[in-house]
């Protein structure tokens, strides 16, 4: 990583961080050593960077001060592309679009050496034939997810049973090659997994849930947290 590079990553690794932060967490952030830290903050202070802090105690930057937006390196550049690609490849076209339109206005925003970097990098997730496909809308059950919009569908087990269910969505999952809609089941009264590509007739209740204990997804991924150390 270039030392401008590293710099830019400092400041945007302080910004916003109300407590004081040490050379070995920034060290262990960027992945060098504390020396060099300290050496960068020396380059930061002399440039004109408000960094209040010393060797030992730990660094703050003034609450008032931000980099301009949109300062990228070549691997995080690397990063957006390929999530893009992803992400266009495995969701559905709504999904896609976005994240095109998300690309679009970070070219536009990038010098013209870093716009350049996103049309030579040579990262693709094409299109799969492992791809599960599925009939319910995936950007609806998205929204529902947000707006706290209960679902209403017919789903089919692995043994082939149809059941009709009404669940309040808490999350979804991609596990390659399938998609999971993670929620509260009422006809359980439990945490359950649904395969979008399972899922038949969905609709989108105008009913909204609000967050009850024992059925939020904090307390879903408590359970699975609680289960993966009963079964080490």
């Amino acid at each position: 990583m270039r030392p401008s590079d590293r710099l830019f990553q400092i400041v945007n690794f302080l910004q916003g961080r109300k407590l004081a932060v040490t050379a070995r967490e920034i060290a262990g952030e960027l992945g060098v050593c504390e020396r060099t830290i300290y050496r960068d903050m020396s380059h930061l202070t002399l440039s004109g960077v408000p960094v209040r802090g010393e060797a030992g105690v730990g660094y703050m930057l003034d609450s008032n001060y931000h980099l301009p937006p949109l300062v990228f390196d070549v691997e995080e550049i690397e990063t957006l592309v390929l999530g893009a690609a992803m992400v266009g490849s495995w969701s559905d076209e709504q999904m896609a679009g976005t994240a095109r339109r998300v690309l679009d206005k970070i070219k536009s925003a990038l010098p013209d050496r870093q716009r350049a970097l996103i049309h030579e990098t040579a990262l693709f997730a094409p299109d799969s034939s492992r791809k599960v496909p599925w009939t319910v809308d995936f950007s609806a059950i998205r929204r529902a997810v947000r707006s706290k919009n209960k679902l209403k569908f017919k789903y089919t087990n692995e043994r082939g049973e149809k059941t009709a269910r009404v669940i309040r969505p808490l999350a979804m999952a991609f596990f390659a090659p399938v998609w999971l809609v993670l929620g509260w089941c009422e006809l359980r009264a439990d945490f359950r997994n649904f395969r979008l590509d399972r899922m038949e007739s969905m609709e989108v209740l105008v009913e909204l849930f609000r967050d009850e204990r024992g059925k939020t997804l904090k307390d879903y991924l408590k359970q699975i947290g609680h289960e993966v150390k009963r079964n080490k």
